[in-house]
């Protein structure tokens, strides 16, 4: 059930959404970044799901900016609960 709820919400995410987000959390983020975390979830969100999440984030740690890279750290800490 939580798989289909999330894959549902991925289908429907969209640029604007994120660009939304982070605007609403205070978090600056350039054009290729969210373009980045966009590719990400529509793309390899499974593989996302199903790894160690911390050493797969690692790989992008240089390609977004430190506020950024730290916020979607604390994101995914406040919220594995519910992936699990």
């Amino acid at each position: 059930m939580k798989k289909e709820l999330l894959e549902k919400y991925i289908e429907k995410l969209s640029k604007n959404d994120i660009v939304i987000y982070l605007k609403k959390e205070l978090i600056p983020a350039t054009n290729e970044e969210i373009d980045l975390i966009y590719k990400e979830i529509k793309t390899k969100y499974e593989e996302i799901l199903n790894t160690d999440f911390i050493k797969y984030i690692e790989n992008y740690k240089n390609k977004l900016n430190a506020k950024l890279y730290q916020k979607i750290l604390e994101k995914y800490n406040e919220y594995k609960k519910f992936i699990e």
